[in-house]
């Protein structure tokens, strides 16, 4: 020790630069360790660090997880609309129109569809609508031999019928497929001279049912006497000293 400080004392220059070069390591050793420290503090924190493979697999996962729950609800919109289309394709397209024997509903009536002719048993008025509670609802008149075709019998007594490109409704009661009358008719007396509007079978009974009772045909210009008309829609004429019918609304005075 007493030699060390000998030669410090004789080497007094060169002790002093030993002395500040130890001075510079032991405080740079220092720092050294103060920022290894502090690194190690920076890098356990939370702030602005980078994440950690744990963390940023688990962001990757509930990222994943997300965009599985979007794919699944764009998936599950996809087949409700699928469905509903499928759906509506079955229930919405175009009905089948009904046909014979089928049952439909209008003007308050189910109507059993028919396609046949009918024609009137007495003087039977044809309505727009099923009732009888105004005389406004009737279109027109038809007698026994004027043929008309029905196409439904109603639940309530009425029946559904095609004239002159109309719908219109008579009570079924009045019609018939045969072309018989309900009852006698009656006829009012007449006296007047009357043509055909076109052209009329005359019979020799009133019932068209068929042709086996024509006896000749009226032509417009030819007239005849009319000795009767009635209730059933037929008009009684005299045809060269023969008794004849001919329907009424196919006769005319003019």
């Amino acid at each position: 020790m007493g030699t060390i400080r000998r030669w410090m004392s004789e080497h007094s220059e060169v002790a002093g630069i030993l002395v500040f070069i130890l001075v510079v390591i032991v405080i740079g050793g220092g720092a050294y360790g103060i920022s290894a420290l502090t690194g190690r503090n920076s890098g356990s924190g939370g702030g602005t660090s980078a994440p950690s493979a744990a963390e940023s697999s688990t962001e990757g996962s509930s990222t994943e997880s997300a965009s599985e729950e979007s794919s699944s609800a764009e998936s599950s919109s996809a087949e409700s609309s699928s469905t509903a289309a499928e759906s509506q394709s079955q229930t919405g397209g175009t009905e089948a129109s009904p046909s014979l024997g089928d049952t439909i509903y209008e003007q308050g009536v189910y109507f059993q569809l028919v396609d046949e002719q009918v024609t009137a048993k007495i003087e039977t008025n044809l309505r727009s609508v099923p009732s009888t509670e105004s005389d406004d609802y009737i279109v027109a008149t038809i007698y026994n031999g004027d043929w008309i075709r029905r196409t439904g019998i109603g639940h309530n007594g009425w029946s559904r019928v095609e004239y002159n490109g109309q719908v219109l409704y008579a009570v079924t009661s009045y019609l018939s497929t045969d072309g018989s009358s309900s009852s006698t008719p009656t006829y009012q007396d007449a006296g007047d001279s009357v043509t055909a509007k076109d052209e009329t079978n005359l019979r020799t009974s009133p019932d068209s049912t068929d042709d086996s009772n024509v006896v000749g045909t009226l032509t417009n210009g030819t007239y005849l006497t009319r000795t009767g008309i009635g209730s059933n829609g037929w008009s009684r004429l005299d045809y060269n000293g023969t008794e004849v019918y001919a329907v009424t609304n196919l006769l005319t005075t003019e």
